[in-house]
């Protein structure tokens, strides 16, 4: 008698089944407004003016790009925008991106202008009218030490 074993394994729970109440957002964007129109027997045309409708759901897109000066070819770099809004005279940070490059180049020299592109940003928006500040803060440290095989302290 030959013995199996293979084995299967289940890596990812099984998905939950859906829940009205269990994960659900709705951030009602659809339809602005609705109204409804009724055309008569006989009747092949209706001119009808649908008032008073606001725009729901807009925002607005912040894109930023680094531009770093005096960094080693070679070496690997961990850089974060952290983008702040003053609310009430206290700063508070309203989203956070981060990346980890490799600056171009071989080893031993040092460059300026190496550009990194794209942290882009979404800020929902209740009244695009209205005028919204933001600070945007670069943090960046070289996060690979070739002359450190292990840590000194």
């Amino acid at each position: 008698m030959e013995e199996n074993n293979n084995m299967e394994l289940e890596f990812l729970p099984p998905k939950p089944k859906p829940d009205k109440d269990c994960n659900t957002a709705n951030c009602d964007c659809c339809c602005e407004k609705s109204q409804d129109i009724t055309f008569n027997s006989c009747e092949d045309f209706k001119d009808f003016t649908v008032q008073n409708v606001q725009l729901k759901c807009e925002g607005r897109f912040l894109k930023i790009r680094v531009e770093l000066d005096r960094v080693c070819t070679g070496r690997k770099i961990n850089l974060g925008v952290i983008v702040c809004e003053d609310e009430g005279g206290v700063s508070k940070t309203k989203a956070f991106r981060a990346c980890q490059f490799t600056v171009p180049g071989s080893s031993g020299t040092c460059v300026d202008n190496v550009r990194i592109d794209e942290f882009c940003f979404v800020f929902p928006e209740t009244n695009l009218c209205s005028q919204r500040k933001f600070k945007v803060k670069v943090v960046a440290h070289y996060s690979s030490f070739p002359s450190f095989e292990f840590c000194p302290c």
